[in-house]
């Protein structure tokens, strides 16, 4: 059975922020990976993935975030993630990828960062 991943989109002037809900797994990290990429043709630099509303994550969210990432860095920006639950913060803890993503508490915090880092 398909857990739904509801994804929305909004801008913040280069930044893209995608919040995330439900559940990031094999079932729904292919839509999450097309919306990234979509997010980043239409012109965003940075992108903040709010994972405050996200349930579980499995390898094949880690693996469309680490793609998203790759893709943001090819294009010289950033990709900062926000508010992980716990349960969630322990798989970036336990992969080591807490070391590769910068989590932030919350969207102001993560975009106050991202236009620090521009200039």
């Amino acid at each position: 059975m398909e857990m739904d991943l509801g994804i929305h989109v909004k801008m913040h002037n280069n930044i893209g922020i995608i919040k995330l809900s439900g559940e990031l797994d094999a079932y729904t990290s292919g839509r999450f990976r097309e919306v990234m990429i979509e997010t980043l043709e239409n012109g965003c630099a940075h992108l903040v993935i709010s994972l405050a509303d996200v349930e579980y994550v499995d390898s094949s969210g880690l693996g469309a975030l680490v793609g998203g990432l790759k893709r943001v860095s090819e294009r010289k920006g950033r990709l900062v993630l926000v508010g992980a639950r716990p349960q969630v913060r322990k798989v970036f803890e336990i992969t080591g990828l807490e070391k590769v993503f910068p989590i932030y508490g919350t969207e102001q915090e993560a975009i106050e960062a991202l236009e620090h880092f521009e200039s």
